[in-house]
């Protein structure tokens, strides 16, 4: 069975304490059998006076107030539990050698009472030390496993964006614009172009509305050439929205997923619209599509790869200052994402 570095630290610390109590008592020739039995009962009540103190750091989170707060606390304890164990050793005492409180100095009982105070106060820095050492090790570990999610997300993120399907798409559109239509073919292809730059070379985890609007705009122009007549895009975007940062592709994410479960489902298609606006110094971004959302479908756990990528970003990117909701409105589904600026 593994011991934990708690314990083995904890009894190793209390035994060596004992231990060099005991070789002074040798040096000193007050070494007898009763010393030896005070020395082994204050051992054990060190490690378990200590251990459930310990409890009662855990319990209360001791680790994660502010300075301030932490050394008032521990100052206080250390004192406390200094009187505990000199309780214990006077008691010892009287019992084991006939020498009760008053038998003491008044200068051995604040001698005693220091080397006490600065036995638990070593205890105490080292614990905490240790602690601390520990919870930003996790915080470390964490951090980087955080970042490795990130970017496999981000790759899959990108393979996702590279759907075969609208790629044999958008190159079957262009082939049948290249006698009917030069110009349009060759717009089509720049756009196509635009798209793959982004998907491939894009390199930022954040990048302008304004910049994402603009690859919107492409995929959705290679996307009117199938769909025709039956997509159509809206666009209210608000000045001061256009140099806010959002997560890279996400806004080609949720109109690619506008696309794929909204407008190719129904036979007359749809229209989505993408609008932005500043209220309460939060940034709001809408993806509106027509259709009809899947009640089934909205929980977090079940959620399609593009939007519960988006979820996470938006996690890893602003932790709470973000919100992310998913809702029916009418005849139209609603993607409603919040940023507070």
């Amino acid at each position: 069975m593994k011991i934990s570095k708690y314990v083995l630290f904890q009894c190793l610390g209390w035994v060596l304490f004992t231990f060099l109590n005991v070789y002074v008592s040798i040096l000193t020739h007050e070494f007898n059998r009763e010393i030896l039995l005070i020395n082994l009962v204050l051992l054990l009540a060190g490690i378990f006076i200590t251990h459930q103190y310990r409890n009662w750091i855990l319990r209360y989170q001791w680790v994660q107030l502010p300075t301030e707060k932490l050394l008032f606390r521990v100052l206080l304890a250390n004192t406390v539990l200094s009187l505990v164990l000199m309780t214990v050793y006077y008691l010892l005492c009287a019992l084991l050698l006939g020498e009760g409180f008053l038998s003491f100095s008044t200068s051995q009982i604040i001698g005693n009472f220091t080397a006490v105070f600065l036995l638990l106060a070593i205890w105490n820095a080292l614990y905490f030390s240790w602690s601390y050492i520990e919870k930003n090790r996790h915080r470390q570990i964490q951090q980087l496993r955080m970042e490795s999610d990130l970017k496999d997300l981000e790759i899959k993120s990108i393979k996702a964006n590279l759907q075969p399907h609208f790629m044999f798409n958008a190159l079957n559109s262009i082939r049948a614009l290249v006698d009917e239509n030069p110009q349009l073919a060759r717009e089509a292809v720049t756009r196509m172009s635009n798209i793959l730059r982004s998907n491939i070379a894009q390199k930022k985890e954040l990048d302008t509305l304004q910049q994402e609007i603009a690859l919107v705009e492409d995929y959705l122009a290679l996307e009117k050439i199938r769909f025709e007549d039956r997509l159509h895009f809206i666009k209210e975007i608000e000045e001061d929205t256009l140099l806010k940062f959002i997560p890279t592709m996400m806004l080609q994410t949720l109109v690619e997923n506008a696309i794929k479960h909204g407008i190719s489902s129904l036979e007359q298609g749809g229209t989505i619209r993408v609008k932005s606006y500043i209220e309460n110094n939060n940034l709001h971004l809408l993806v509106i599509n027509s259709g009809i959302l899947d009640t089934k479908k909205v929980h977090e756990h079940s959620l399609s790869f593009g939007l519960n990528a988006t979820q996470q970003r938006l996690h890893y990117f602003f932790k709470e200052k973000a919100q992310f909701k998913l809702f029916q409105q009418n005849d139209t589904v609603v993607t409603h994402i919040i940023i507070q600026q």
